[in-house]
């Protein structure tokens, strides 16, 4: 059954590869693509040839074709691969609960996303949202106090910018009402330390400058999992010591 779910999770990688590829040619993310998309299958990311199917097969295309396009030899993203190979562990991994496939789903897609074009997409959020509403609306009130605090984040300005942006303010709804408390707490504090520690790093080594933004989103989902996941078990472990 593991083999099952494996290559499902392969297949839904795959398809979110080519909606992210789709999604930010509709909001103008990628630039400089003379042809168009309209409602064809598959097609290759540089020329817009149509691609056989066997162009398409997770994984093994990318390494049969050595990371390159067929039709115009290209290099292809190693992002490719590596989001199909995670979304099959995520789905070995999670097994039978299709809700928290759905959700994983979404998450990996908004992550990877606002890595690459700085923005969480209405359409993610709003389906994340939606699907916490449905089963989790226990945290409604929570839902509602994360969205307040990130709202005025948001209102706060740095050089001119906004601290935090609207994608991460929409998100915190879902945040909220996906783990509930205390466990929203464990994810903003975990996003907020992490966030600060990784992007020093990036700004001692020079990886990044001052002037470039660096996607909070990314935390926020990561900061989600771990809450879900561990939660519980980070906030004892946090009143032992202090009890202690």
């Amino acid at each position: 059954m593991g083999i099952i779910f494996f290559v499902l999770g392969l297949c839904v990688g795959s398809f979110l590869n080519m909606y992210q590829y789709r999604l930010a040619r509709k909001y103008k993310l990628i630039k400089n693509k003379k042809f168009k998309i309209d409602n064809k299958r598959s097609y290759c990311d540089y020329c817009g040839k149509q691609l056989h199917w066997y162009e398409n097969v997770p994984v093994i295309s990318w390494i049969i074709q050595r990371g390159k396009t067929r039709c115009c030899g290209k290099k292809l993203p190693i992002q490719y691969p590596l989001l199909e190979l995670s979304m099959g562990i995520i789905f070995v991994l999670i097994n039978f609960n299709y809700v928290y496939l759905v959700i994983a789903s979404l998450l990996i897609f908004s992550l990877v996303f606002d890595l690459k074009y700085m923005i969480i997409p209405d359409r993610t959020n709003l389906a994340l949202v939606i699907i916490a509403l449905i089963f989790f609306r226990n945290n409604f009130l929570v839902g509602l106090g994360s969205l307040l605090f990130f709202f005025i984040l948001n209102r706060i300005k740095i050089r001119g910018s906004e601290a935090m942006g609207m994608g991460d303010v929409k998100y915190s709804l879902f945040m909220g009402l996906f783990l509930g408390w205390p466990n929203i707490l464990v994810a903003i504090y975990f996003a907020f330390v992490v966030g600060a520690v990784v992007s020093i790093i990036l700004l001692i080594f020079k990886i990044v400058k001052k002037e470039n933004p660096i996607p909070f989103g990314p935390f926020l989902i990561i900061g989600t999992i771990v809450a879900k996941i561990y939660g519980e078990q980070i906030i004892k472990y946090f009143f032992g010591v202090i009890l202690n």
